[in-house]
């Protein structure tokens, strides 16, 4: 059975067509679950929800709850899950509808903790004349293939949760849940799951349409909040030195945590405002690196052109590259 967890909050414009997808999913409705979980959404969003309850009451499952934020509403989700297996989907993307009976088939042939696909990343631009969102297909990111080697998930990957399938007993047998109160809680959440994916399948079509939305958090972050990056990177070295992970997984974890610290965090930092906050974003990046990973230069995975470039950031040139950063990376 696949069980699929869906937080929705507030996002009436475009629920129903996030829906349609998953009620139609070509899988056999007797192996598969939807759990929506409304976080305390304020717009017609919970009517939504309850007219495809009332509609689909077989596969469909409601949980309302106060808003807490994306990771207790997926929390909770995982939580009331009854599938072998786990996917994800966000209220404001859609899915192919054979993705889950695909991803499932090819879970079960070769017994996979974790099945990958491909996705579209689509940019909403604007608005049509019926209010409906108008998109531009853009670069994906991460390097989505299939792998041998389980320590190959960690170099490069897409880390959010809606192009993925995992068995459920990763989660439950082994404490994972997405940190709460925070942003980039999916960076954490993922590669906390990496030592127990014994069996990686990867599933080379592009079933996800992923919605990048211009005001969203994750492609504005013009505020503090940047900052919880070193929240989640210290969340992670905690959860590794407690499973005792951390000495066999530490290249992997430094080629990880620093290639996010000098990249897609600085190229966040490049759009704050504030000239001082960017300053304090900037020595937290470079204290963590120093304290944690003191000679991440001489580390096997960094080559070719990334390479070059972690080995060359430093505090003097990291705010000329965190401008160029944001200019070229979206979210």
């Amino acid at each position: 059975m696949v069980s699929i967890v869906v937080p929705v909050y507030n996002t009436e414009s475009y629920l129903k067509r996030s829906l349609d997808a998953l009620v139609n999913q070509t899988i056999d409705k007797n192996e598969l679950e939807i759990i929506l979980v409304n976080d305390g959404s304020t717009d017609h969003s919970p009517e939504i929800i309850q007219q495809y309850a009332d509609k689909y009451p077989d596969i469909i499952r409601v949980f309302n709850k106060t808003n807490g934020g994306q990771a207790t509403a997926r929390n909770l989700g995982i939580r009331q899950a009854n599938g072998e297996y786990i996917g994800f989907a966000d209220s404001d993307d859609y899915v192919d509808v054979s993705m889950f009976e695909k991803m499932y088939r090819l879970a079960k042939a070769q017994d996979a903790d974790l099945v990958e696909c491909h996705y579209h990343s689509m940019l909403e631009t604007g608005r049509d004349a019926d209010g409906n969102p108008i998109y531009k297909e853009i670069d994906t990111r991460g390097t989505i293939t299939a792998h041998e080697d389980p320590k190959e998930l960690f170099l490069n990957p897409q880390v959010s949760p809606w192009n993925k399938l995992y068995r459920r007993e990763i989660f439950i047998e082994n404490d994972i849940f997405f940190p709460e109160g925070m942003i980039y809680e999916d960076t954490a959440w993922y590669i906390k799951t990496l030592p127990f994916v014994k069996k990686h399948a990867y599933l080379d079509e592009k079933l996800v349409y992923y919605s990048v939305r211009q005001g969203s958090t994750m492609t504005v972050n013009s505020g503090a909040k940047v900052g919880d990056i070193i929240k989640v990177f210290d969340d992670i070295i905690d959860f590794y030195v407690k499973k005792g992970l951390f000495r066999e997984y530490y290249k992997e974890l430094e080629y990880f945590c620093v290639k996010i610290a000098f990249c897609s965090n600085f190229s966040r930092i490049g759009r704050v405002k504030n000239g001082f906050m960017r300053k304090e974003l900037f020595e937290k990046t470079f204290d963590f690196v120093i304290k944690n990973f003191p000679y991440y230069r001489k580390n096997k995975y960094f080559k070719g052109k990334v390479g070059l470039y972690i080995k060359s950031v430093g505090r003097w040139n990291c705010g000329v590259y965190s401008r160029v950063l944001s200019k070229v990376m979206i979210g």
